[in-house]
């Protein structure tokens, strides 16, 4: 896997208010692992707080502080728990920092059903505008 060097750390975007840390795919590499593919960033070189949260192309991504894996000997717990997280339609992305991965999980389904609920407000506002 290929480091992202330390210029490259200091680059990134963080919000140190909402601990958010706006990334873009150019930032990640991929490890191929038990037959999955997923997205990794290297924070090794970070010297900052751990992020809670990932922004990727308008994505949030959190943390999930209670799953963690080794980067070295993880086996085959890793990729199946991350086909397991896709089936149920949650994108992973894992952070190297310490020699663990830390595990940032996007639930797709919960941002569509938000997007669902505002659409269903507008349509609800329009409506009652155009009664009256």
């Amino acid at each position: 896997m290929t480091n992202i060097t330390e210029s490259r750390v200091d680059t990134l975007n963080f919000n140190s208010e909402t601990k958010t840390l706006d990334i873009t795919f150019n930032d990640l590499n991929i490890l191929s692992t038990g037959g999955v593919d997923v997205l990794v960033l290297n924070l090794n070189e970070w010297n900052s707080d751990i992020p809670f949260y990932l922004e990727i192309d308008q994505r949030l991504f959190a943390l999930q502080p209670s799953n963690t894996h080794l980067v070295s000997g993880h086996g085959a717990q890793l990729p199946n728990w991350i086909t397991n997280e896709e089936s149920e339609g949650r994108l992973t992305i894992l952070v190297e920092r310490n020699e663990r991965y830390l595990v940032y999980i996007h639930d797709t389904l919960a941002i569509d059903e938000d997007e669902d609920e505002d659409d269903e407000t507008i349509v609800e506002e329009s409506t009652e505008e155009t009664s009256e």
